[in-house]
């Protein structure tokens, strides 16, 4: 039975981190799951998700600092380094002895980093779109998201335009109200909706993906970062990459007992 979701906010060192929790860190054996969402967005992304995984585990949803309703950072941070240390801050708030994480797009970025940073606190990782760019692409992503974001205007086709932006990646069985969700949490502060990217765009996940230790399962959905994320095979160090062409965006919400069951076996398993 999927695990009722409360809010919680926690203490870091950027002022409060906002998270969607499910389950109990008392309740089971396993390591709590930590999940980071894309930019723009917030952990509402997981909701389903932690409601399946919360049955049997403690099961959060951060809103990276400057996202949903976390508090910014005083200024852009330049590293995706920087992000996960704050997002780390989670970790010793709850004094919890060792999570696993899972990051989506640029979550998993912020989840490479973390278990970097964290090696005895971290367990796997589970990465959802983990784009490994050329340096054409890097610098294309640039121009488009962090350039072409800085002092945007909003007039008043901007929700016009995010919504056919999320929804030309719409499945058959993506509701309006998936799209809307996605398309809220990505304008709800446009004066730094660019702030992730522009440390994304200046981060090697290839190299730090294979220098990580850890065992990972990258999963690439066929998404705006498909191709990019086909290359992250090549890059892992200790893990499995699952491939399904036949999910997209939404699949945490359309698949999600499905995804629950691949995400158990590789999270529990000896």
């Amino acid at each position: 039975m999927p695990a009722p979701l409360r809010r919680q906010y926690v203490d870091s060192r950027w002022g409060q981190i906002h998270l969607h929790v499910a389950g109990n860190p008392g309740s089971a054996s396993k390591r709590p799951l930590l999940c980071f969402h894309l930019s723009p967005g917030s952990g509402r992304m997981y909701m389903p998700f932690l409601a399946a995984m919360g049955e049997d585990r403690l099961a959060m949803a951060a809103d990276t600092p400057g996202y949903g309703t976390s508090n910014a950072p005083p200024a852009p941070p330049s590293h995706v380094a920087d992000y996960a240390a704050a997002l780390g801050d989670i970790i010793d708030a709850l004094d919890l002895p060792q999570v696993d994480l899972m990051g989506a797009h640029t979550g998993s970025r912020l989840a490479v980093e973390l278990a970097h940073q964290r090696p005895d606190r971290v367990g796997r990782l589970i990465l959802f779109g983990a784009a490994v760019y050329t340096p054409e692409e890097r610098a294309r992503q640039k121009q488009t998201y962090v350039s072409g974001r800085q002092g945007i205007v909003v007039g008043e086709n901007y929700l016009t335009k995010m919504w056919k932006g999320w929804s030309s990646w719409r499945g058959a069985d993506v509701t309006d109200d998936m799209i809307w969700r996605y398309v809220v949490d990505s304008v709800i502060d446009p004066v730094r909706s660019w702030w992730a990217h522009g440390a994304v765009f200046e981060h090697d996940l290839g190299a730090r993906l294979k220098a990580l230790p850890n065992e990972v399962m990258v999963l690439c959905v066929k998404d705006d970062i498909f191709e990019p994320t086909q290359r992250a095979r090549g890059q892992i160090n200790r893990g499995t990459y699952v491939e399904r062409s036949d999910w997209g965006h939404w699949f945490l919400e359309t698949r999600t007992a499905e995804f629950a069951a691949i995400a158990r076996t590789f999270l529990d398993r000896n």
